[in-house]
């Protein structure tokens, strides 16, 4: 690692876009002794030497620090602040038992072993074993915490009821972590003028049967994500310093030239409040907070990656809340990838739209040498996450599945895109740590030219590849010799996976979407992969749900593998015909529909009514395809369903329905009313209940879901159980 000794050398070469310069002002120190720290050695550059480097650079003090923020900012603020066209990317993972679950009482004491994950219960989705992400909804296999309607809701398995329930921090997308009677609650924010993102962070007990909040703190910065190995969460933020900056634009100055004067006036007379996140606990005013990170843990990198501060905080799960254990880059995050030893924050590399104008050419090159930097740091103790090592690699990334650390080596899928796509190629490559850098090592490309990266699984010496355009290219990469990764295999079928799980040595599942050759998707689609001859992969077995579609691909939680009945969980909706979960079975050589698992609000399948449907087919053949009037349109063409209902007949379910009295003409006059019928339509709502959890306890499936299109913490969900053996309904529990 480099220590930043700031000189007048070191200032003029700050504002260098791939330049770390360091000079030496204290003449008491040496390369053998920097300031004392044998472990830090000085790297004395002349003026004319770059470094070319992703490393980061520490600072002496906070002095230091501020004047690199300076200097460094200052050379690119424009006439609209740091917003002048810094595009950052996509902010953005066997074993058989019988012990028995003993009942527990109202506090959540055991009575017996506690149940073990993976055995008596499945926990929800994770990409890498031993690390846990944070999620919604989390159980120890006694008892689920999920949040509903604003309130953190802890279930009782045995009882199938509500224990307690307490109101936490306002705000979405809340997420938790649970440690034994203890849990940690992470909850996207914002300030009072809704303004500057902020993360909430409570400490919440169980105690005695009733939930209590033991802690709360306030962070400035957006919450991006959460893991935890040993019971320590690593929390990860990114904070804008952009809102603390008072910059003037073009339109209410003297033009662009002014703007970009007073702006840079403004970076350079700027204090670290105005750079670093700060934390208030408490009820305290975030405003009149401390500084969140030390100066001594505020890395830079090297090669400017981007405006904003990326911060890991570590913080036990069932421990005090302690802002000194935070560790901070001042590069934007991206995407957070973590193995039991390592966590990897990425950043995509910044590019100005303003440099190349009209330069269509120079903006593919711009695009096509795209980098990403890749930060790590090491949590393999108990403290604070500590920095190790940065390094780039051409191209980006497409998720958290991109990165996998596997015997000291990091494997990385980034493509290096073309704007318009059609050069657009994915390479796997090889990343060694050497000193304080990450050094690549191997690669192999040429995969899936003119195609995006759908999802990417490694799995031991092994990665599987998928990309998508018109049709699926599933390939197979030997990764066995580091320095000489390679491509072995490569199967195309219609569609794309867009999530991967290994569920075997030779067996992968694909879930994702199905497709014609045209590349026009037509519905849900889970591929069974036997990859037993990796040179030869192929497609052994498909479940497929025509104008479905799933949430899997960009939310893997929502997915359920378990082993030991080798049974999968997937949620999908089907346009006006099913919203919930399809268990599917998989034996060596096939993946068969096992049942389905709905919500519905009238416990019975959407479209189900007493009055008779309107189709096509009762239209006059002479002007099905005419449409000479609305109503045949509605009842041919549109998502809309038509009935012809008798007196005392009504509504469909799942659709919201309408009398229209002003079509019965038209109705009668195409001969399709009976008797006494009256015409309604009726539109689809548009707002299911759809699983988004699903967990096994036992021998029951527990499935979670809400009403609408996502996970809303402000909704109320309900929790159902199923016997797994048969998916028959056994108990429901509202939130």
């Amino acid at each position: 690692m480099r220590r930043l000794h700031q000189t007048p050398i070191a200032l003029a070469c700050a504002v260098l876009l791939a330049t770390a310069c360091t000079g030496r002002s204290d003449p008491g120190s040496s390369p053998d002794d920097p300031a004392g720290d044998p472990d830090l050695p000085v790297v004395v550059l002349g003026e004319d030497d770059i470094v070319l480097t992703a490393a980061l650079v520490l600072f002496e003090d906070c002095d230091a620090l501020l004047e690199h923020l300076r200097t460094e900012y200052a050379a690119r603020v424009g006439p609209w602040g740091f917003g002048g066209g810094g595009w950052f990317g996509p902010a953005e993972d066997d074993m058989m038992a019988e012990d028995e679950m003993a009942d527990s009482d109202d506090s959540g004491a055991l009575a017996a072993a506690a149940p073990v994950e993976g055995v008596d219960f499945s926990g929800t989705n994770v990409q890498e074993r031993g690390v846990d992400e944070a999620d919604f909804v989390k159980t120890d296999g006694r008892r689920i915490f999920t949040l509903s309607g604003g309130e953190l809701v802890v279930v009782d398995v045995a009882r199938r009821q509500v224990i307690d329930a307490i109101a936490v921090a306002e705000g979405w997308s809340p997420e938790l972590f649970i440690d034994g009677d203890s849990l940690l609650l992470i909850v996207r924010s914002y300030d009072d003028d809704f303004h500057v993102p902020q993360t909430v962070l409570q400490r919440i007990d169980l105690i005695d049967g009733r939930l209590s909040i033991v802690d709360t703190m306030r962070v400035e910065g957006e919450y991006l994500s959460a893991r935890s190995v040993g019971g320590i969460a690593r929390v990860i933020m990114r904070y804008d310093p952009h809102h603390n900056f008072p910059f003037v634009y073009p339109q209410n100055s003297q033009g662009e030239d002014a703007a970009e004067r007073v702006n840079r006036e403004a970076v350079l007379n700027s204090t670290l409040d105005d750079w670093l996140p700060r934390y208030a606990t408490g009820n305290v005013d975030i405003a009149g907070g401390q500084q969140l990170t030390d100066c001594a843990e505020v890395h830079a990198p090297s090669v400017f990656s981007g405006f904003g501060v990326s911060t890991v905080m570590s913080v036990p799960v069932s421990g005090d809340l302690d802002p000194s254990s935070s560790t901070a880059v001042t590069a934007p995050g991206d995407t957070v990838y973590a193995s039991v030893d390592s966590l990897y924050v990425a950043t995509t590399r910044w590019l100005d739209p303003e440099q190349f104008d009209d330069d269509e050419d120079g903006w593919r090159r711009a695009w096509q040498e795209r980098r990403t930097a890749l930060h790590r740091f090491d949590i393999s103790g108990g403290g604070s996450a500590g920095y190790e090592a940065s390094g780039e690699v051409t191209g980006e990334i497409h998720n958290q599945f991109s990165l996998s650390e596997h015997e000291g080596y990091l494997r990385v899928v980034t493509t290096v895109r073309d704007p318009w796509g059609d050069e657009s190629e994915s390479h796997v490559r090889v990343l060694e740590q050497q000193g304080d850098e990450l050094v690549e090592i191997g690669s192999v490309g040429d995969i899936g030219r003119g195609e995006n990266v759908q999802s990417v699984r490694f799995a031991g010496d092994i990665g599987y590849v998928v990309t998508f355009r018109q049709i699926d290219p599933f390939y197979t990469v030997d990764l066995s010799v580091p320095a000489d990764p390679r491509v072995i295999g490569e199967l195309k079928i219609p569609g794309f996976s867009s999530y991967l799980h290994p569920i075997s040595d030779d067996l992968v599942l694909g879930v994702g979407a199905d497709a014609d050759l045209d590349g026009r998707i037509t519905g849900a689609k889970v591929s069974l992969f036997d990859v037993s001859n990796l040179t030869d992969p192929r497609e052994v077995s498909v479940w497929a749900a025509p104008d479905g579609w799933h949430d899997v691909g960009w939310d893997h939680r929502a997915f359920l593998w378990w082993a030991p009945e080798r049974l999968a969980v997937v949620p999908v909706t089907v346009w006006q015909d099913f919203s919930g979960a399809v268990v599917l079975h998989v034996d060596d050589r096939s993946v068969r529909e096992f049942g389905r698992v709905s919500h519905s609000e009238s416990d019975e399948q959407p479209g189900i009514t007493d009055c008779r449907k309107l189709a096509a087919d009762d239209l006059p053949s002479a002007e099905r395809s005419e449409f000479s009037t609305e109503v045949e349109f509605l009842i041919a063409e549109t998502s809309s369903e038509v009935l012809a209902c008798e007196p005392g007949e009504s509504g469909m379910t799942g659709f919201d329905c309408y009398p229209e009295p002003y079509f019965e003409d038209e109705v009668a006059r195409l001969g399709l009313l009976r008797g006494d019928e009256s015409v309604s339509i009726c539109w689809w709502n548009h707002e299911p209940r759809r699983i988004v959890r699903s967990i096994v306890v036992g021998d029951e499936l527990w499935t979670l879901s809400f009403k609408g299109w996502g996970f809303d913490a402000n909704r109320r969900g309900r929790l159902e159980v199923h016997d797994l053996a048969t998916l028959t309904p056994l108990a429901g529990v509202d939130l």
